[in-house]
């Protein structure tokens, strides 16, 4: 299986707050503050139950020929998080949402993540989902539709919080088979 990864490119919600160099208070976060992969650098914090970041993705970076469609393709929702806190756990909820290629709901139910504490980041996973609403396997249109939501599961203790630092979704594919008649003609003339 091949995979290429799709960052998040536009808001729809943002309910968490921005968060840079171990500082949190910056405003309200947006999309910038979780499409790299840097730790505490930018970030979006929340220590708030129920607070919601919901972001668009960018369009795939492989073409939908270079994919075995018939093989299906699986998306999973990957984050790089931390818990300020010393002892204990935080929890997000991952959602696959958006609207799929036959203009359907996008729909997967959700995933709640177990963030542990300690304050380093780690690469979180929900679950790899073969179809768009649980039953519709994935086309290659339905990714242009894609979305992804974080909720906040609980409040945090009072000066902890749950930090996101990457969000994305990770599409695994097999490639499409590659025909080289440069081979058969060379072999047979």
């Amino acid at each position: 299986m091949a995979t290429f990864i799709m960052l998040p490119d536009g808001d729809v919600i943002q309910e968490w707050d921005a968060g840079a160099s171990g500082v949190t208070g910056g405003g309200t976060s947006s999309y910038t503050d979780v499409d790299n992969d840097n730790g505490d650098t930018e970030y979006a914090a929340s220590n708030t139950g129920s607070e919601r970041i919901q972001v668009t993705l960018a369009a795939p970076s492989v073409a939908e020929a270079a994919i075995d469609m018939s093989a299906g393709i699986t998306v999973t929702i990957k984050a790089s998080a931390a818990f300020t806190h010393s002892l204990g756990s935080s929890y997000v909820d991952f959602f696959q949402l958006g609207t799929a290629a036959d203009s359907s709901a996008i729909s997967n139910g959700s995933d709640r993540i177990t963030v542990t504490s300690g304050g380093s980041y780690a690469t979180y996973s929900g679950t790899a989902e073969t179809t768009s609403d649980g039953s519709d396997v994935w086309v290659y249109g339905d990714l242009a539709g894609l979305q992804i939501r974080l909720v906040k599961f609980r409040n945090d203790r009072p000066g902890t919080e749950t930090r996101v630092s990457y969000l994305y979704a990770e599409v695994a594919y097999t490639p499409a088979a590659v025909t080289d008649n440069a081979i058969f003609f060379g072999a047979n003339f």
